[in-house]
């Protein structure tokens, strides 16, 4: 049997998207069974462009951050309507309603252009038990998928590119030894 440990769980999102509850729910629900960061590359990039800050760093950074299949990144951007009304709610200690819009339509664009890599799972809803339930399932079953996934994997990280290629992709995997998957024919 082969693992494929997850190195990072990163959660990604706008201010007030569920990252924090998200956080401490899987946490709560595995027993810390992974490391998890409350933002990344992504959020650095984002602000990067919102403060109109350089981004070159912040950009190979997320490359590299994204190049290894080992890490996976959840994308949390509920409908604006919920962003809104937690401001509303709950109040924001840095934003106002216009700058958490500006950002929120940033993690918008970042979404679209994740939402195909493999390692990255883009939640489009307001984040709840069900939700938490099915994105543990889905890490757990990556730690042991088959090399055929990991293949397909691979594949699917190149095909995000125009050229069809990406430099950089790393992954570890670690085997049993148990050769169960042996084919002899």
């Amino acid at each position: 049997m082969t693992r494929n440990p997850i190195n990072y769980l990163i959660i990604e999102g706008p201010d007030l998207s569920g990252k924090t509850w998200l956080y401490e729910t899987i946490h709560k629900k595995t027993g810390y069974r992974w490391n998890i960061q409350d933002r990344s590359c992504l959020s650095m990039l984002i602000h990067a462009r919102y403060y109109n800050r350089p981004e070159f760093v912040h950009l190979e950074n997320l490359k590299k951050e994204l190049a290894c299949l080992n890490n996976k990144m959840l994308l949390l951007l509920p409908s604006w309507d919920i962003i809104s009304q937690r401001f509303s709610v709950r109040g924001d200690e840095i934003q106002d309603l216009v700058s958490l819009r500006k950002l929120y339509m940033l993690f918008s664009e970042a979404a679209e252009e994740f939402i195909d890599y493999p390692n990255v799972i883009v939640v489009k809803t307001e984040a709840n038990e069900r939700i938490v339930d099915d994105i543990v399932e889905e890490l757990i079953s990556y730690e042991s998928c088959s090399i055929k996934k990991l293949q397909q994997d691979i594949k699917q990280f190149a095909c995000t590119s125009e050229s069809l290629e990406k430099i950089g992709i790393n992954f570890s995997i670690y085997d049993d030894c148990s050769f169960e998957n042996i084919n002899t024919a």
